[in-house]
């Protein structure tokens, strides 16, 4: 029901009219390009999927819906806990658009998602924090499986390792915050992050439709007086701080294909 709400009021390229908007729909939802590190990540997901092995998993967040308990099996994390391959594919493409030199994710899971980020950035600094150090040792042998080379892994909760990681990285270019999924837990990460912010910072926060708490949360932040620019695409939420839009803009956007018939004249017949 929330997916329908937010499709029904979504915009596709067709009807942005900002071009620094288009120009990131263009490079994130419309680029059909196949890039080297999907095959690779795939066929790791792929891989771990059958996998039956249980480990003991610590939650220090919201846990989850589907997998309720602390003994799961690596399948399951795979399946339910790290995002879907379109998802990855917007984060790689993101990351690529924007072009960051350092890098924080909160909520490393079994590395997937970090494996496409840290492609899209050869050269960047990156830093992920994992909570569960059952996982995290996954996460570090699936990223030595894939020769990920510029991804430095710290394992605690984000309240204790995060300060250090900040001071560590300096000036933020882009940060995905994808654990603990709770309101008061995402804003307080969000304003941490927010010290270490410029003008050309990007803030990406997963699931930001998972819950009440977490919608209130994105709320919160896409209204936050330092945004100017937010761009809903429902699993995940990404907000800029330019300096250049002296009037805040906040988009929901899928790819055309999602929405085809609104190629511009369906507007319209809407008058």
């Amino acid at each position: 029901m929330r997916f329908l709400k937010f499709y029904w009021q979504a915009q596709t390229r067709y009807n942005v009219h900002s071009p620094f908007v288009f120009a990131f729909t263009e490079a994130v939802l419309e680029d059909d390009r196949w890039y080297y590190a999907f095959s690779e990540v795939e066929a790791l997901r792929e891989f771990l999927l059958p996998d039956s092995h249980q480990i003991e998993v610590t939650d220090l967040g919201a846990g989850s819906e589907l997998t309720p308990g602390k003994l799961r099996t690596i399948g399951s994390l795979v399946k339910h806990s790290a995002s879907r391959a379109f998802i990855c594919q917007w984060l790689f493409r993101t990351v690529k658009h924007c072009k960051p030199k350092t890098m924080l994710e909160l909520g490393t899971s079994l590395g997937i998602g970090t494996a496409y980020q840290a492609a899209a950035a050869l050269n960047a600094r990156i830093i992920t924090i994992e909570g569960c150090p059952n996982v995290a040792t996954y996460a570090r042998k699936n990223m030595e499986m894939l020769k990920v080379k510029n991804v430095e892994q710290r394992l605690g909760r984000f309240e204790d390792r995060l300060p250090a990681a900040l001071h560590d990285l300096g000036q933020l270019d882009y940060v995905f915050i994808d654990g603990n999924h709770r309101k008061e837990p995402t804003l307080h990460y969000f304003e941490q992050c927010l010290a270490n912010a410029h003008v050309g910072s990007v803030f990406v926060f997963d699931d930001i439709h998972w819950s009440v708490g977490m919608k209130e949360a994105w709320d919160t932040i896409r209204t936050h007086p330092r945004v100017t620019v937010s761009i809903d695409l429902f699993y995940i939420g990404i907000v800029f701080f330019r300096k250049e839009n002296k009037a805040k803009e906040h988009f929901r956007l899928v790819p055309w294909l999602w929405k085809p018939w609104r190629i511009g004249f369906w507007d319209l017949f809407k008058r």
